[in-house]
């Protein structure tokens, strides 16, 4: 089993949710976040967090699945960053994570 953790900035949630579906992601999890970018850090994607006090409100999405649910949600991903230019300003971040047990 693997963790998928997304991470997508307000505009792009509902976008993320097709991505779900059209994967047959059949449960997922989904909670609002508030991103800040630090002084000490500024990482080479400029538009992720804003550089003020305000911060950005994102969604991070997260389920529990098999491996090749995952690598194809992972792969759509990476596809809608490169086809709708997410990728220059603000992608959608992916990450699958080895769940080494559950009960």
């Amino acid at each position: 089993m693997k963790l998928l953790i997304i991470l997508s900035i307000e505009e792009y949630t509902d976008d993320v949710r097709k991505i779900l579906a059209r994967q047959k992601v059949p449960i997922y999890s989904e909670t609002n976040i508030h991103g800040f970018r630090t002084e000490a850090y500024q990482p080479d994607i400029s538009n992720w967090f804003a550089g003020d006090d305000h911060g950005v409100y994102s969604t991070l999405f997260f389920a529990i699945q098999g491996e090749e649910c995952v690598k194809r949600v992972i792969a759509e991903v990476k596809a809608y960053n490169e086809d709708t230019g997410a990728s220059e300003q603000n992608p959608l971040h992916a990450y699958q994570l080895n769940v080494e047990e559950s009960v």
